[in-house]
């Protein structure tokens, strides 16, 4: 039995630690035997005990009439510690505070009526959403401004009649910023009233009426909002670009064409300039926006910040397409500033010209090859075979033995693109490779030699010394789908190197061809359960039926790997078979296994019902 009296004492400690350790031990005693020492405690010096205190509280689930002897310390102005620990404590029973706590919206003292609503937010319950509307209409600015920014949190779109209403209603500034972010957060599009556009002509709200038209209104903005291009405040014009853009992505095609002709005005005026000031790759939507706005404007002064935002995984993609609608005029901006790109710049400029299938830059990337920088050597080497350049195939031929695997990949993937228009140059350089000492020399014969149809040297590869180069042998010929492999290749399934052995299941699965079926089963019989599984998955592209037989006998015993993928398969032939074997799988002891059989099965009834 717990000495209440023991703890009193413990919690007038010195000791802190001592303190909370004490109330530790009333996590199980009835709050009203406990409160009065939890909310002593709430008070105390130390961070850890008040942090406890709360706990302990909200654990021993206290009533109605102790919650509202709770909310009285929300008054306390004596101690923060006691204010700001009542508050979380009321914040972490949630609901159950609720209607103790919409009282208090109509208290006296202001401060407390704002705090009150600053935890309603921190709750988030839509029963708060009655209260905060009508505390809109407080009379002091803080508190309705508070409630229109708890407002906007909630997220409650039918509240937007009456932010509008109430920033039309008061005058006060805070009070306006408040709601016209609370607005926008929203996301609800309204009839904006003159009035509230009005709004933008003073500086202090001009950026948050620009962010919340984005949000609220439609095309009706639109020259509003291009005048907010020329604003004096760089925050403004963001802003003003951000929300033209977002407008424009939720308009109608016509809608649409109408905004766009209104921006190409723009192109060659000094309002590009200021609208290029802004911009900060690190806010996505301003970049989405400005990279938009190029390409409506094609304002070629737009492409050094396409550049950068090349440089960004993340707009990379957005802004080589708008690079690639400037046309030349991209090529010739980007080129007198080459020699101050990074390589991500540089890279790019070589994606650039093979995307577009731009001829006579020969010299430029010839240079590009031998560049520093492996991405801008590999890039350079994709935009060789895109072009057909082969003039530059001994260029190529020399990233062969590049120190980088992706330049070296690079190289032989375009070498293979220009076989069609420089076989006889190719198939040379290839029998040198065949027959050379590098290891990685025969591994790039290996994939040429598919792309030449010169099966029977590729075949020989096979039995390569190196495992490296049998494995791209092998994927070569399963690529290239080689009719008359299929017996040499069955015989690799036997391969000392289990990767091989994967690679050559791989390949007589693509190849489709019936008479390696015995050989593949007999693979399943392979020590590695990789090999296994790639054995398993090559005989269900052949023969499904075959492999439903198989599974269906290995199932009882099968496990880990190959069992998930006995699974996979099942789910993709589907039918009653298939279904039962994967609901006797389900009392498995491995919790991965059952975790596949009920995303399979609930495939296979799905796909069934269809």
């Amino acid at each position: 039995m717990i000495d209440l009296q023991n703890i009193r004492s413990a919690l007038q400690s010195a000791d802190e630690e001592i303190r909370r350790s004490a109330l530790h031990s009333l996590r199980d005693i009835p709050c009203p035997d406990a409160q009065a020492m939890f909310f002593t405690a709430m008070g105390d010096e130390s961070w850890r005990v008040r942090k406890e205190a709360v706990e302990c509280y909200v654990h021993s689930k206290p009533d109605l009439d102790s919650v509202k002897q709770l909310l009285d310390f929300l008054r306390n102005e004596d101690n923060a510690g006691l204010r700001n620990s009542a508050a979380e404590a009321v914040i972490r029973l949630g609901s159950a505070s609720a209607s103790s706590l919409m009282k208090m919206v109509q208290d006296q003292d202001a401060d407390v009526r704002k705090f009150v609503i600053d935890v309603m937010g921190a709750i988030g319950d839509p029963l708060f959403v009655p209260p905060l509307l009508h505390a809109l209409n407080d009379t002091e600015a803080n508190v309705a401004s508070a409630a229109a920014e708890q407002l906007g949190a909630l997220g409650d779109a039918e509240a937007a009649e009456y932010l509008m209403q109430a920033i039309l209603a008061r005058g006060e500034v805070l009070f306006r910023f408040s709601a016209l972010r609370a607005l926008g957060a929203l996301a609800k599009p309204l009839p904006v009233p003159e009035a509230l556009i009005r709004l933008a002509d003073q500086d202090i709200l001009r950026k948050a009426v620009f962010e919340c038209l984005g949000t609220i209104s439609d095309e009706s903005s639109c020259k509003l909002l291009l005048n907010g291009f020329s604003c004096r405040q760089k925050n403004s014009r963001a802003a003003a670009v951000k929300a033209l853009y977002k407008i424009y992505g939720r308009s109608s095609p016509i809608s649409q064409e109408r905004i766009s002709e209104e921006l190409k005005l723009l192109k060659e005026t000094d309002v590009i300039t200021g609208l290029l000031e802004p911009f900060d790759n690190r806010d996505r939507v301003l970049t989405d926006a400005l990279i938009w706005t190029s390409v409506v404007t094609k304002d070629a002064r737009f492409i050094p910040l396409l550049i950068e935002a090349y440089a960004d995984e993340r707009t990379a993609y957005a802004a080589l397409s708008a690079l690639k609608s400037f046309g030349r005029e991209a090529l010739h901006e980007i080129f007198s500033r080459y020699s101050s790109l990074d390589e991500r710049g540089r890279s790019g400029l070589f994606i650039l010209i093979a995307e577009c299938g731009y001829s006579g830059f020969n010299d430029v990337i010839q240079e590009a090859l031998r560049d520093p920088s492996a991405q801008v050597r590999k890039s350079a080497a994709i935009a060789v075979g895109r072009l057909g350049l082969i003039s530059l195939i001994p260029d190529l031929i020399k990233l062969i033995d590049d120190s980088e695997a992706y330049v070296y990949a690079a190289a032989v993937a375009s070498l293979q693109l220009l076989v069609a228009d420089s076989r006889s140059a190719i198939l040379t350089e290839v029998s040198h490779f065949y027959s050379s000492k590098e290891s990685h020399h025969r591994k790039a014969a290996a994939m040429l030699l598919a792309s030449l149809g010169e099966q029977d040297r590729l075949l020989l590869l096979i039995k390569d010394e190196d495992p490296q180069v049998r494995k791209a042998a092998v994927s070569a010929i399963g690529t290239s789908r080689v009719e008359t492999a299929g017996s040499m290749l069955a015989l690799a399934l036997v391969d000392e190197d289990s990767d091989v052995r994967i690679a050559v299941a791989d390949a007589l699965g693509n190849m489709h061809d019936t008479s390696t079926l015995d050989a593949l089963e007999d693979a399943l019989d392979d020590q590695d359960v990789w090999v296994q599984s790639a054995v398993l998955k090559a005989i269900a592209r052949i023969e499904p039926t075959r492999a439903l037989s198989i599974i269906k006998n290995i199932h009882s015993r099968a496990e880990g790997l190959l069992m998930i993928t006995s699974l996979t398969i099942l789910e993709e032939i589907g039918g009653a078979e298939a279904e039962e074997i994967i609901r006797s799988v389900l009392r498995s002891s491995d919790p991965d296994i059952v975790r596949q059989a009920d995303k399979s099965l609930e495939r296979v009834i799905v796909t069934h019902s269809k």
